[in-house]
């Protein structure tokens, strides 16, 4: 019975076999090659030092300070939207207006323009504090 297992149709095994591996090859080389990205031959901008802003709910005055203040990015993109791009479109934020308890890592969000790719961005998370208000101060008039 184990015997007929391996040797009843073995050309429809073989070419089974052979199929799975075409598969599993065309699958395992493709991951990660996105025909709709520019190639790396040059596409890419580096902007440096851009600010963190920290958005939060219309309902929340206090002040926050991040850590640290600014991230480097690196777009990837078409030559002509990158050589038209001023580093003030870009839009860098930490978003708290999440229920979530403050004094922790939060990620940073970017908003590029349209045809635009975030490559790299340095750092990725940053520590946010609410800052004390000064003694005596109250905190509406």
């Amino acid at each position: 019975m184990l015997r007929d297992l391996l040797t009843h149709n073995p050309w429809q095994k073989f070419f089974s076999l052979l199929l799975a591996a075409l598969i599993w090859s065309t699958v395992h080389f493709g991951i990660g090659q996105d025909p709709r990205v520019e190639d790396a031959s040059g596409n890419r901008r580096s902007y440096q030092n851009i600010p963190i802003t920290v958005l939060t709910t219309a309902s929340d005055l206090n002040r926050y300070q991040v850590s640290p203040t600014t991230v480097s990015l690196t777009l990837r993109g078409s030559p002509e939207i990158l050589d038209q791009l001023h580093p003030s479109e870009l839009e860098v934020y930490v978003n708290l207006t999440e229920n979530s308890p403050l004094r922790m890592k939060r990620r940073i969000h970017v908003n590029v323009p349209p045809g635009l790719q975030v490559v790299l961005m340095q750092p990725e998370e940053v520590q946010v504090d609410p800052i004390s208000p000064p003694n005596g101060a109250s905190g509406g008039r």
